[in-house]
C-alpha cells in the first residue's frame, strides 16, 4: 500500500547537506521508490525546482542523490510521480512553499517535507500541523513508521477493523486512473455475486475517495479471467465441442451477473477479458493501479456469504515486482467464449 508526499524545494536547499542530512533524504526517496507517490503540481514548478536543488548541491551528496532523483523526477512514465491541478491565483509567481502547502492540502497527502526555515515558517503562520516533517527528522517520522508497515504483508484482514481495510484499498487506489483486476476464478461463472460484492466495494472506495476518479473522461477498469476449461488440440471433436458451450455459458453468466450490474453501478468503461490459459500461468490474483501492484491472496471474494461487511481470511501484499506476470497474462490469447463484453 502507498503513502504520498508532497516537497517543498527548500528542504533540498544546499545549506542542510551534512552526511546526517544526506542520509535522510536518500533514505525519503528510497522510500518513496518503495512504495510511494510523489506529488508535484501540473506546471511542474516543483518537480523543476527539486532537479535544480539537487543539480545545485556539492559534488558528494549530489552523485548520492542524483540517480534517484533521475528515476523518480526524469524518468518518462514514472510511476512514483503524479501530477495534480492546484487552483491558485497568479500561479507563477506563488511561493514554493505556499504552492507544496495548497498542493498538500487539496490532494490530502500523507505529509508535506520541508526544510528548517519553512517549518519556522509555517509555524509562526500557524499553518503548521503533525503532517508537516522536517526533512533532517524523517528516518524517525510517523510517515516512515507508516511506509514501512504498508510495505509488508498486511493481513488477515479479517481481523483488522472494517475501517483500516477500507484504508488500505484507498491507499492503494486513490491518484490512480484506471484498475485491473485479475483473478482466474472469476472465468468459472461460479459465485459471480460474490465477486461483484468484492469489486464493487473497491470501485466505490475509489469513486468516493479517488482523486482522479470522477473527473470527466478519465477512469477505466478491466477484468482479466481464464476460461473454465482449457480445450486442448488433442481432445475428441464431441469433448471440444462440449466445453466450448460451457465456456461460452459461463461466459454469458458473468457478462449478465456481474459486468453489467457493474456497468449500471459506475460511470467508467468495464471489460472483460477471458483468456486461454495452456500453460497455467494465471494463477495468482491481483490488483493493479498506475502505481501499484496489491497481491490478493484469495482473490476478489472478499466478502462471507449472507454478509456484505465481514470480510473472509485475507491477506494483501504489495507486489511491485509482478509487473512482467501480469503483462504475460494480459498478452495470453482470447478464449473462444463469444462476443466480447
Amino acid at each position: 500500500m502507498l503513502v504520498s508526499a508532497v516537497v517543498d524545494p527548500s528542504a533540498f536547499d544546499v545549506a542542510y547537506f551534512d552526511e546526517l542530512y544526506t542520509i535522510q533524504t536518500v533514505d525519503f526517496l528510497k522510500g518513496i521508490q518503495r512504495n510511494g507517490l510523489l506529488i508535484v503540481d501540473a506546471e511542474n514548478r516543483l518537480r523543476d525546482a527539486l532537479v535544480e536543488q539537487v543539480v545545485s548541491l556539492p559534488i558528494k551528496p549530489q552523485q548520492r542523490l542524483r540517480f534517484l532523483i533521475q528515476e523518480l523526477l526524469l524518468k518518462k512514465k514514472s510511476k512514483r510521480v503524479i501530477a495534480c491541478f492546484v487552483s491558485l491565483n497568479d500561479m507563477a509567481s506563488v511561493p514554493f512553499l505556499d504552492l507544496a502547502y495548497h498542493l498538500k492540502t487539496d490532494t490530502k497527502a500523507d505529509a508535506l517535507i520541508v526544510g528548517k526555515e519553512s517549518l519556522e515558517t509555517l509555524k509562526s503562520d500557524r499553518r503548521f500541523n503533525e503532517s508537516i516533517i522536517p526533512l533532517s527528522e524523517y528516518r524517525d517520522s510517523d510517515f516512515e513508521a507508516a511506509r514501512q508497515r504498508y510495505e509488508n504483508k498486511i493481513g488477515p484482514i479479517d481481523t483488522l477493523p472494517k475501517t483500516e481495510v477500507d484504508n488500505l484499498v484507498i491507499r492503494s487506489v486513490r491518484f490512480t486512473k484506471w484498475l485491473r483486476f485479475f483473478d482466474p476464478q472469476i472465468g468459472k461463472g461460479n459465485n459471480t455475486s460474490h465477486f461483484r460484492k468484492g469489486i464493487e466495494y473497491i470501485l466505490s472506495l475509489w469513486k468516493d475517495k479517488g482523486f482522479f476518479a470522477n473527473q470527466q473522461g478519465i477512469g477505466e477498469v478491466r477484468i482479466y479471467t481464464c476460461e473454465a476449461e482449457h480445450i486442448r488440440d488433442d481432445e475428441t471433436e464431441h469433448a471440444k465441442e462440449s466445453k466450448l458451450k460451457r465456456n461460452q455459458e459461463n461466459y454469458r453468466k458473468i457478462v449478465r451477473e456481474l459486468i453489467e450490474p457493474l456497468k449500471n453501478q459506475f460511470p467508467w468503461p468495464i471489460e472483460l477479458y477471458v483468456k486461454s490459459d495452456p500453460d497455467d500461468i494465471f494463477h495468482a490474483r491481483f490488483l493493479e493501479t498506475q502505481h501499484a501492484i496489491i497481491g490478493i491472496e484469495r482473490g476478489f471474494d472478499l466478502f462471507k456469504r449472507n454478509s456484505r461487511f465481514k470480510l473472509k481470511r485475507n491477506f494483501l501484499t504489495l507486489m511491485m515486482d509482478a509487473n512482467t506476470h501480469l503483462k504475460e497474462c494480459r498478452e495470453l490469447p482470447e478464449a473462444n467464449v463469444g462476443i466480447s463484453a
